[in-house]
């Protein structure tokens, strides 16, 4: 039984599913940002990359920035406490899909709820 208790404890579930959408001017330019609460996230690029300028996903060492290429279809998978960002849009529209994984019961609201 205590077996059972803590495969519970640390199941892994949806915490969100989220469709990213940025158009020129847009992105996420914190280098402070971090998916607080979750255990991984992954990102899926859904654009092609010529139809997009800038828009790249960026973590951070050392306080540097780091660009992680991606073509459409490609994911990116990483601990949630790791910082990222996405480098400003310059041109077109750059779509992403973003699963955020938790160690808490299924989420059933949105973060505006």
């Amino acid at each position: 039984m205590r077996s059972e208790q803590r495969e519970r404890s640390d199941a892994l579930n949806i915490r969100c599913i989220e469709l990213h959408t940025y158009t020129a001017g847009g992105g996420l330019l914190d280098p402070g940002h971090c998916d607080h609460g979750s255990v991984f996230t992954m990102s899926v690029l859904l654009s092609e990359p010529a139809g997009f300028g800038g828009g790249e996903f960026v973590t951070w060492r050392d306080e540097q920035p780091i660009a992680h290429p991606m073509s459409a279809g490609d994911a990116i998978l990483f601990h949630s406490e790791k910082c990222h960002n996405v480098s400003t849009v310059t041109s077109g529209v750059r779509q992403s899909l973003v699963i955020e994984i938790w160690r808490h019961g299924a989420n059933s609201t949105d973060r505006h709820s």
